[in-house]
């Protein structure tokens, strides 16, 4: 999908460029530290630039000859995909089993280590019902993973093969999100980011609610990118409306779980940003917002209700329960987790992304990527300081592995129009001109311009002989027969008697 770029975005732009800066200034100084050395520390700071320059006008200018070079077809380009979408879920799975084997062994031979107190809470034991928690997604988390344990038994391999679910979810709803926005190789460029990063995997170490939140708040995403790419296209018919409605009551219900999920409501700005199809209105637009707002304030407060009745207490009583865990965030805030020691690969996600402070400025009016730039802003502080209550660590590496992979995109791809235009005169150069020599031909096969009459300076137009045969003209001849016969024979009518039934 792409956007109509709007002074808004500019405002954007300015601000995520500033963003970029200060991310590639950090790892640039604590790469140089933990690599080289403290002396001249300040050094690491400016080499992510000269590199970040280097990179940007290297990758476009060989992705340009090479585009000039070869042309792929869809074919290749669907097979290509098929193996990339493979290939990450495969051996991801596999390295998510050994790092999962590994760490459970790692707990079970040594008792000094922990699980967490989510992995008490969600112990199967007998005659023990443990009491249901106030944040919803922390709830929720216990609960599901009670019924793992449930089946696969009380242990650390448990936990951990829930977690490998979790994040195999992850990456199905990671790759269907992109790919409804981005095109299929923003797909696999964040599928081959979130597969094998060990900032990523690791998370399944600890048994918390984040790689649960991560895949229920993507499976959202896919859902309201494809409600706003069917209802710009007009494909959703009268049944868009209905189909606002459902998505807007599992919005509200997805707030309720975690009250960061207003992020998604960001991307329902593509309705009015977007380009609109053939059978697209913005009037219809604005009926399909003022039903997704309604239909997400009704699934919220549906929740809170439905949680005050079970617990026994009012409506006003349950609201303030929910509201009491995120009054209290300050407590447990988590300063430079996200990143950690990752400082390579963190580098490697920021530099792509920077690329997209350049094809803002060289792209046209229509851009892919200016949907995401406000969502990914509001959650670049996770980087410094996160006070989310489960963790927003996995979701702000997602949203920048999504800007990574725009930024490689539209430096590989950009200019499309451009190259195939300077290959058109190319070939039209090389053409040498044909003699200006002319054939016979017949009548009807010559056209000649009276407007344009040819000068004496000009060469006159070549014509070609008509290879089929030409029609003959037609003459009109009259009928006549041999034979005459007289007036007085032409007799054709004949009486038949009264009564006749021409039974014979």
């Amino acid at each position: 999908m792409s956007y109509r770029k709007t002074w808004f975005d500019y405002v954007l732009w300015a601000v995520y460029a500033g963003i970029c800066v200060m991310l590639l200034a950090y790892v640039g100084n604590h790469i140089y530290v933990f690599y080289v050395g403290t002396s001249l520390a300040k050094l690491g700071t400016f080499l992510p630039f000269p590199l970040l320059l280097c990179l940007y006008t290297g990758i476009r200018l060989s992705s340009q000859a090479l585009r000039k070079k070869y042309r792929f077809s869809a074919h290749t380009a669907a097979m290509a995909e098929s193996l990339v979408t493979s290939v990450c879920f495969v051996f991801g799975l596999i390295l998510r089993l050994r790092e999962g084997i590994l760490m459970a062994s790692v707990y079970e031979a040594a008792p000094a280590f922990e699980p967490g107190e989510y992995y008490e809470m969600a112990m199967v034991r007998a005659g023990a019902a443990s009491p249901a928690l106030a944040h919803g997604m922390s709830d929720l988390f216990v609960r599901c993973l009670r019924v793992a344990f449930s089946f696969l038994g009380n242990s650390m391999m448990a936990a951990m093969l829930f977690q490998i679910f979790l994040q195999i979810l992850t990456l199905l709803f990671a790759y269907l999100a992109v790919r409804k926005a981005a095109g299929r190789f923003a797909a696999c460029t964040v599928l081959l980011l979130l597969s094998f990063s060990d900032a990523f995997i690791r998370k399944i170490y600890l048994i918390d609610p984040e790689c649960m939140l991560l895949a229920v708040l993507l499976a959202a995403l896919w859902l309201v990118l494809s409600f706003v790419k069917a209802s710009l296209t007009g494909r959703g018919g009268r049944a868009g409306l209905a189909v606002a409605v459902f998505l807007g009551i599992a919005l509200g219900v997805l707030c309720y779980l975690e009250c960061g999920a207003l992020i998604l409501f960001l991307f329902l700005a593509g309705l009015f940003t977007g380009k609109l199809g053939a059978e697209g209105s913005r009037r219809r637009m604005a009926g399909c917002l003022f039903l997704t707002l309604a239909g997400s304030a009704a699934g919220f407060l549906g929740a809170v209700g439905i949680d005050a009745s079970f617990s026994g207490v009012s409506f006003e009583q349950g609201l303030m329960s929910w509201l009491m865990p995120y009054l209290s965030l300050g407590m447990g805030a988590r300063i430079f987790s996200v990143i950690g020691i990752e400082y390579p690969f963190f580098a490697m996600l920021f530099l792509p992304a920077s690329f997209l402070v350049f094809e803002f400025l060289r792209g046209g009016r229509d851009q892919d990527f200016s949907l995401w730039l406000l969502p990914c802003i509001l959650l670049s502080p996770v980087f410094l300081m996160d006070f989310s209550i489960v963790g927003f660590g996995g979701v702000v590496l997602f949203f920048w592995s999504v800007m990574a992979a725009l930024g490689l995109k539209n430096t590989v791809f950009g200019g499309q129009a451009e190259a195939l235009r300077e290959k058109i005169e190319e070939i039209n150069a090389s053409v040498a001109p044909m003699p200006a020599v002319l054939t016979p031909a017949p009548a009807a096969a010559m056209v000649v311009s009276e407007e344009a009459p040819v000068s004496a300076t000009e060469e006159k137009p070549r014509f070609l002989e008509n290879p089929l045969p030409l029609p003959k003209k037609h003459v009109k001849r009259e009928m006549d027969y041999d034979y005459e016969v007289a007036e007085a024979d032409m007799h054709y009518q004949m009486e038949v008697a009264e009564g006749d039934d021409f039974d014979r």
